[in-house]
């Protein structure tokens, strides 16, 4: 079921385009006016504090005139001569003058006139008066007297407090800080300072004061000081409202800029609404509707580019009905075919799922492995095989799948009935390349009637004989007690019957020996590593104290059949760990001879062993009879014996002899970076002798291409690196040509580096029996022909193949060439990577056997396929402009990676 769409968003674009208008129109104003607007209170406060300290001082200069005006006033008053006369006679003013003088100065309240020589002249103020001394002279110079002039200031104050301009209210204080005049609710400053203006804060209201001294005149200090004070908030208040007037016109411009975001974002969003429906209405109802929009722009030219591609996924929707229902046609006659081999199959199947759970038996197997109800489809391969072998055989393909060598493991089954099942056991893949299950092939070997019964006589030979042995030997016994027998008759007699009895025995030990030998050779013997048999060992007796020890050498295979190696090793530690002194262990470790291999468990045991009683010990295992660990080790054509080691040790010894060098092609995936890339500005040129006109004008799909690989030793042919595998894949048609493959490991005439062997899993023993270049060669040849090579990093690959046909003295490979890694670099070179992996991964490629020659050589042949379509909506059509093509961007590539 198809989940549902999550529910669009209908506003995203439109809020994007009205967040950016905003940004673009909007912030900048907005950034600016909030500089502005710190910059400008500033100076508005500079400004309007100056104005302040303008008028304080204007008030101050007011209040200085005035002063200096009754000061002059008194001076004049004594100059006149006929008070200067009158005083100089009879010391006091002419009479009618004083109240002149009230009625012209009106701030004067007393005019007295003293003795020269009371006080000093000058101008003086004293508390809210102000006094003025001004000496009395005669004509001839002399002091004659001291007038002195008293005025009450209170009339000069009122000019402060009648003081209404148009900034700030004024305040006059004395040198104390006392208040004389002015606005009483404006609190006088803590410090008066000086001429200029400052700010202080008052009863929380913060205030700005603008001062200047009342000046006395004579270069006295100043009793008196003007100060003109606003509060801060009142000061500002026209620059707030102004401000206030331009946010209000930002929010206009921020109301007309989303207006015009807003239709222009309609404008742009309905078509792309248009077209969303239109792809919903394609992907999910109709294939054959298209979306009609006329908005002579890129609008148009996507929604026609997504009509071209619903016109392509249509027809490639109908081309893939036609293919499934031709897959599905041939997919039922595979399976008709299948169902068919697998019941004519004289071997037997079985498939199970990495549970061990069976999902396919063939008739063949259900007749083989019928063990009652419960034993077909769905039962577990423990419920109808033997299930320790089956689960041991298991872990073996499961830890070979693991390590990425070839999961196949060669298996034999004991049947209940008699005789065994032979075959393998092979990881199946699935289709992420996993391990999806197990599939085992066998055929059975089973006993005819006459079989059996020579089977059984021969193992109850060894016991019919015992009888007479033990007779002669009682026979022995007998003469030996009679000695009136002539001496050279009995010695005769007894030399006859010895020599009898140590025939009896050697046939008694041939037939014991041939009747294991003649059981055993019913089952496989495999070259497996006797070190990696030991370890398992060792896994299956949990909580054994086992000490295994490294091998001093590299440790050939031996042949065995490993399941009842294994069985017969655990068997031999359990027996040893319950012999043991104390916490002493068992040391476990392998020698090497030049005809055999020896597994030795070697303990510290207080008592002699008896090999009989080690011959008897049952090996065990689940869904099996037992067998006595003597009979398993013959069964393996080995050897038990017992041996007394250094300093006491007692040693059990398992001999078994060593198999023949045999190769295996594993194909073990190596996980590292691709080859780095070479640049052969001649790989593209033309070929006239080859390239004919009408080859450069097939089209990309018409051609025969041969798409090939290597792996090597290293990565520089120049110092002696070689090919050590070579794989190619044919497409012809457009199609991969199922089964037309070359592949074939290459002896390199060198050591492989295990840095390389990382790389691809191959190593010196892989390649020991593989053919050498010269003879690879050739067959490489005549399976490319005449068609056009393909390889990605061509220089690379074709870098090794020339080196090789030199120094073998053959022809080189002059066929056309193309390289997926410009052709996917010139459709794709604003994407980053252009390595195998990320031009697979782009394409939808899987590739399996990465780091194989076989598994590259497919991976880019279905690149290559894919790049077809892509280069034809490029111009890029036929071989002659593919090859311009890879040429152009070989040297864009060669340019970019310059800097």
């Amino acid at each position: 079921m198809t989940p549902a769409p999550a529910p669009p968003r209908r506003s995203g674009i439109r809020r994007r385009m009205i967040a950016a208008f905003l940004g673009l129109a909007v912030v900048p104003f907005a950034a600016a006016l909030s500089i502005l607007f710190f910059v400008a209170r500033h100076d508005v406060v500079e400004v309007r504090s100056s104005a302040l300290t303008g008028h304080a001082l204007m008030l101050a200069d007011l209040l200085s005139s005035r002063i200096a005006w009754l000061a002059q006033a008194a001076a004049g008053l004594a100059g006149v001569p006929e008070v200067r006369d009158h005083v100089a006679r009879t010391g006091a003013l002419p009479p009618g003058w004083e109240s002149t003088v009230r009625r012209l100065m009106p701030e004067v309240e007393t005019v007295a006139v003293e003795p020269p020589d009371v006080g000093r002249a000058g101008l003086r103020v004293e508390g809210r008066r102000l006094l003025v001394r001004v000496p009395v002279t005669t004509i001839e110079g002399r002091a004659a007297a001291t007038l002195r002039v008293e005025a009450n200031l209170d009339r000069v104050r009122r000019v402060v407090d009648w003081y209404r301009g148009t900034v700030g209210r004024a305040v006059l204080v004395d040198a104390g800080g006392e208040r004389l005049a002015g606005d009483a609710e404006v609190p006088v400053p803590p410090d008066l300072g000086a001429k200029g203006w400052t700010r202080y804060e008052a009863g929380g209201t913060e205030y700005v004061v603008g001062s200047a001294p009342v000046s006395l005149g004579g270069g006295q200090e100043a009793a008196w000081t003007v100060m003109a004070v606003e509060p801060l908030s009142e000061l500002l208040a026209p620059f707030y409202r102004v401000v206030g007037q331009l946010v209000l016109l930002l929010g206009v411009l921020a109301a007309a800029v989303v207006v015009l975001a807003w239709r222009l974002a309609d404008g742009f969003v309905r078509p792309l609404l248009k077209i969303r429906d239109g792809a919903e209405i394609v992907s999910r109802v109709n294939l054959g509707h298209r979306i009609e929009i006329h908005t002579d722009d890129e609008l148009e030219d996507v929604a026609d580019a997504f009509n071209r591609m619903a016109d392509s996924l249509s027809r490639s929707y109908r081309e893939l009905e036609a293919r499934v229902a031709d897959t599905t046609r041939t997919l039922q006659e595979e399976r008709n075919r299948l169902a068919t081999v697998l019941r004519a199959m004289r071997e037997g199947v079985v498939l199970a799922n990495t549970a061990g759970e069976v999902v396919l038996m063939n008739p063949r197997a259900r007749v083989a492995l019928e063990r009652g109800p419960g034993a077909g489809i769905g039962a577990r391969l423990g419920r109808i095989l033997p299930e320790d072998r089956a689960a041991f055989y298991v872990r073996r393909v499961r830890r070979r799948w693991e390590e990425g060598r070839e999961a196949q493991e060669e298996v034999v089954f004991p049947l209940e009935q008699g005789g065994v099942l032979r075959g393998t056991m092979s990881g199946v893949p699935g289709p992420g390349g996993e391990l999806s299950g197990f599939l085992l092939v066998f055929r059975e070997t089973a006993l005819d009637p006459e079989e059996r019964r020579a089977d059984e006589t021969l193992l109850q030979m060894p016991e019919l004989l015992k009888g007479p042995v033990a007779t002669s030997q009682a026979l022995l016994e007998a003469l030996g007690r009679h000695p009136d027998m002539r001496p050279e008759q009995r010695q005769r007699f007894l030399e006859g019957l010895a020599e009898e009895v140590r025939r009896m025995a050697e046939r008694v030990r041939a037939a014991e020996e041939a009747a294991a030998l003649q059981a055993g050779a019913r089952w496989e013997m495999v070259p497996t590593d006797p070190l990696g048999l030991l370890g398992e060992a060792v896994g299956l007796v949990p909580g054994a104290y086992v000490n295994l020890k490294d091998p001093d050498g590299p440790v050939p295979r031996v042949l065995v059949e490993p399941f009842l190696w294994v069985a017969s090793l655990a068997a031999a530690l359990r027996w040893l760990g319950e012999r043991t002194t104390g916490w002493s262990p068992v040391e476990a470790s392998i020698e090497v001879s030049e005809e055999a291999v020896l597994t030795v468990l070697r303990v510290a045991a207080e008592d002699g062993f008896s090999p009989e009683e080690l011959e008897g010990v049952e090996v065990r295992a689940r869904g099996e009879p037992a067998v006595r660990l003597g009979d398993a080790v013959r069964r393996n054509r080995g050897e038990l014996w017992i041996r007394t080691g250094e300093g006491g040790m007692r040693e059990v010894c398992f001999g078994l002899e060593r198999a023949s060098r045999r190769a295996e092609e594993d194909a073990r995936p190596g996980i590292l970076d691709d080859q780095p890339e070479f640049y052969d500005f001649d790989l593209f040129l033309p070929r006239p002798a080859l390239e004919g006109p009408d080859l450069l004008a097939t089209p990309l799909g018409d051609l025969e291409v041969v798409v090939f690989d290597t792996e090597t030793t290293g990565l520089e042919p120049s110092k002696g690196d070689r090919v050590v595998s070579l794989s190619a894949v044919r497409i012809r048609g457009g199609k991969l040509v199922a089964g037309s493959q070359f592949h074939t490991l290459v002896n390199p005439g060198r050591p492989i580096p295990e840095a390389s062997t990382a790389f691809h899993g191959l190593s010196d023993a892989d390649v020991a029996d593989a053919p050498s270049f010269a003879e690879v060669l050739p067959r490489f040849h005549e399976f490319v022909g005449k068609a056009v090579l393909v390889a990605h990093n061509a220089a690379f690959d074709k870098k090794f193949l020339d080196l090789g046909a030199r120094e073998a003295g053959l022809p080189l490979l002059e066929n056309p060439i193309l390289d997926t890694l410009f052709l996917s670099y010139g459709v794709h070179k604003d994407l980053e990577g252009h390595n195998l992996d990320a031009i697979a991964q782009r394409l939808g490629v899987a590739i399996e056997g990465r780091h194989t020659s076989l598994g590259d050589a497919r991976a880019t042949a279905e690149i290559f396929l894919k790049l077809i379509p892509l280069l034809e909506s490029r111009g890029v059509r036929t071989l002659g402009e593919a090859k311009a093509f890879c040429d152009r961007m070989l040297l864009l590539r060669w340019q970019s990676s310059r800097f």
